[in-house]
């Protein structure tokens, strides 16, 4: 689809020149492998790799904002790990200041998506393609995922997959 904001992982791959210093964070003991095969991609980098849950919570929110709060210019971040991860920690990273091109995502698994929930403004974790239908754990709609991604939130949109046949 040409109007979409699902990623395009392949052409996201990159970050902003002037890196001083870099952080990985990688998402789970499969990501490790491959955030170790990046270390020597920021040679004359100061840098630093963290090895987190396999999925995004409050260990790795505190990371992240440690991280965030000693920031300064030249800092550049790369999230490695499944789709999900990746995503939220690129929304609390937005939130903290960074620009998109400040951040390399690099997802190594998309079987698993967050999906917000657009009647209960709650987000969770599934294993659907998009198109595909999840039933939101807190108020028990069935969602459709749609081909949305808020940046801002980390997630696919979800909306009721029979909202136009209701009354």
């Amino acid at each position: 689809m040409e109007t979409t904001s699902v990623p395009r992982w392949d052409e996201e791959r990159h970050i902003a020149a002037g890196a001083r210093t870099v952080t990985i964070l990688s998402f789970g003991a499969a990501a490790a492998t491959r955030a170790r095969q990046l270390l020597s991609s920021f040679d004359g980098c100061r840098t630093d790799w963290m090895c987190l849950p396999d999925e995004w919570g409050e260990t790795a929110a505190r990371v992240l904002g440690s991280r965030l709060g000693g920031a300064r210019i030249g800092w550049r971040l790369v999230l490695v790990g499944p789709e999900a991860a990746v995503l939220s920690a690129g929304a609390a990273a937005r939130g903290g200041g960074l620009l998109d091109a400040e951040i390399l995502p690099i997802p190594i698994d998309t079987a698993d998506r967050t999906v917000y929930c657009g009647h209960c403004h709650t987000a969770h974790v599934a294993t659907v393609e998009v198109g595909g239908c999840t039933t939101c754990p807190t108020c028990r709609t069935n969602l459709v995922v749609y081909h949305h991604v808020s940046r801002m939130h980390g997630a696919y949109l979800g909306f009721m997959s029979d909202a136009e046949e209701r009354p």
